[in-house]
Parts: structure tokens; C-alpha cells; sequence
């Protein structure tokens, strides 16, 4: 029985405000993004959704709604209607990070959404400027204990990813970096090419042609073992630094939406996903996939608390706080 059969069959065995689900999904299905058209974010969630669509022959639309680190999307979906026509495609900054770094947030992460499944992440790396003459992670962190705030780095802002990443890298080296925030990545690539800042952390993709033409230097990727994409760099546990970096992906619906409905999306995207050619967008994408378990809603729940509480710790160690 495929996916569609299986959502029309249901329908009348599961009670929803005192009515049947009917016939689910009938009409489109927005998609949230918390990022803006044309980001990195983007760009995989309208790959997920094309995919997603097929399977569930219906429409699933991206719908950005960018600002705040991606809060203002997370807010609107937690006060959204539970009925499965709006869900959200987020990264850990929302869930499992945020929480932990700014004062005032309108959504609760653990208790306002219902995990439907996780897509993976996206392997950063580690560069920096080929004019500083670093070539490996254990140079950087001599030449950084060497001069306590003088060895800087750029992030697309504070609080975002790259400073939460590079904090942590800090918190685990003892090293005290200089931390220079510019607004977006392009920019603050840019700005490690061009030499005004020393390093950076950033997708691997994005990273690898600027390291063929020499005018950076990747000195470490997060994944757990040596990524495929830039095989000969080493990574942070190689070289003696024992973290974990990555952000996952995922997949979100507002609380108290039907675990039928849960059920059929977290089955229609892991199927979605397992075809020759979903495997090969996310392959071009240079996503890792990640399926915690047994792939199913709680599977992915349990890997998300353990992430909220990893990333609290090191939030903590690195005493980032913005209170705002």
C-alpha cells in the first residue's frame, strides 16, 4: 500500500475535534522557513518539499517568514492550527540553540511542536585566510593560546551558527578568539578571503572551490568521520579536539496535531527521501543524512532532547547570552 492510499484509508478511524480527519491532505501544505528565499535553508527545504509533494500528491509550499535567527517563522508555526497543513523545515539553530541564548523568545521549543523527522545536516569546515600561514587545527590553536584575542573570526552575526560553533571550539581548546560578526555569510567569507579576518567556520561545499584556487585553507570538517566531499581534511577529532559540531535538519508540526497525521508525514518523508533521485539532490546539496532510530516521530524526539541539552552545556561553557 503506498503512502497516498494509506492517508485516505485512515481518515475515518481517527477523531479530530470531535470530527473525522477527512481524506488528509486534501488542499496544499504551507511549509515555514525561517530564513529568507535563496539561503542555504531555503534552497533544502524547497528540495524536500518538491519530493515530499510527490509522494503525498499535493502541493507542499515553501512559505519564508525570515527574522530573528529564524524565531518569527518558529513563533507563527507554534501558533499555527494543529491540523497538518502548516508545518516548518528548520535547523538546530531554532530548537535547539536559541533557547539557550536569548532572553526573550514566544515559543517554547520542547513543548510547542511535535517532531515529524529529521533530514541531516549539512558538514561544516574549518578555514582560514592562506596568508596566515596555519596549515592544520593544532597550528591555529598554538597561535590563538599564543595571542588571547587577537586571532579572530567572522560569523554571519551573533548568536548564529558560526559563533555558536566557534564559541564551542573555544570553550573546548581554551582559546580565547576575537569575534567579528558581519551581516550574512557572504560577507563574512569575503572578509576571510580578503584577509580581514582569520578564520571562519561554513558549509563545506561552499568552502571547497576557494580552497582549490589556494586562497583559503580548511584545516577541520565536523563530521564524525572524513567527508567524502574534502577527503583529505582531517577531522576535529584527528587532530585531538574531541566536539561535535553539526546542526541538524528537520521537520516540525504544532503541538497537538493528530499523531495520525504525524505518523503518515513522518512516513511520507522518509520515503520521499529514500529515492535515487531525492539521494541525489541532497548529495549535490552536501547533506548527511541523519536517521535517528527507527526513523519514527519518537525516535526523532528523543534525538532532539539530547541535542537541546548538548547544546545547552555548551552555550553555557562559552557563556554566550544576548538578551534580546
Amino acid at each position: 500500500m503506498n503512502t497516498r492510499r494509506a492517508f485516505l484509508i485512515v481518515v475515518a478511524a481517527v477523531a479530530f475535534g470531535g470530527s473525522a480527519i477527512a481524506a488528509y491532505p486534501d488542499k496544499p501544505i504551507k511549509m515555514i522557513v525561517g530564513w529568507s528565499a535563496g539561503g542555504g535553508t531555503d534552497v533544502v527545504a524547497r528540495t524536500v518539499a518538491k519530493h515530499l509533494s510527490t509522494r503525498l500528491n499535493t502541493p507542499v509550499v515553501v512559505e519564508n517568514r525570515d527574522g530573528a535567527s529564524g524565531m518569527i517563522g518558529t513563533e507563527f508555526v507554534a501558533k499555527s492550527p494543529p491540523d497538518g497543513y502548516t508545518i516548518q523545515y528548520t535547523v538546530a539553530d531554532t530548537h535547539s540553540v536559541n533557547p539557550h541564548l536569548f532572553q526573550k523568545i514566544r515559543y517554547d521549543a520542547n513543548k510547542d511542536f511535535v517532531p515529524i523527522a529529521l533530514l541531516g545536516y549539512n558538514p561544516n569546515v574549518l578555514i582560514v585566510n592562506a596568508d596566515t600561514g596555519i596549515t592544520t587545527l593544532p597550528e591555529l590553536i598554538a597561535k590563538a593560546k599564543a595571542n588571547p584575542g587577537k586571532v579572530s573570526f567572522g560569523t554571519w552575526g551573533i548568536g548564529s551558527g558560526g559563533h555558536v560553533r566557534m564559541a564551542a571550539l573555544g570553550a573546548a581548546t581554551g582559546i580565547e578568539f576575537l569575534h567579528v560578526p558581519f551581516k550574512g555569510s557572504g560577507p563574512a567569507f569575503q572578509a576571510v578571503m580578503g584577509g580581514q579576518v582569520d578564520a571562519m567556520i561554513l558549509p563545506a561545499a561552499l568552502a571547497k572551490p576557494q580552497a582549490t584556487s589556494g586562497k583559503i585553507r580548511i584545516l577541520a570538517v565536523d563530521t564524525p568521520e572524513r567527508y567524502e566531499l574534502v577527503p583529505d581534511v582531517k577531522t576535529y577529532r584527528e587532530q585531538g579536539v574531541a566536539i561535535k559540531l553539526d546542526f541538524w535538519q528537520g521537520l516540525f508540526a504544532p503541538k497537538d496535531t493528530p499523531p495520525a497525521i504525524v505518523e503518515m508525514l513522518n512516513k511520507a518523508f522518509n520515503e520521499s527521501l529514500s529515492t535515487p533521485e531525492a539521494k541525489a539532490d541532497l548529495e549535490r546539496l552536501g547533506i548527511v543524512r541523519i536517521v535517528p532510530g527507527d526513523g519514527s516521530p519518537a525516535a526523532t524526539r528523543a534525538y532532539l532532547e539530547s541535542e537541546y541539552t548538548r547544546w545547552g552545556e555548551v552555550i553555557r561553557s562559552a557563556r554566550i547570552s544576548i538578551d534580546q
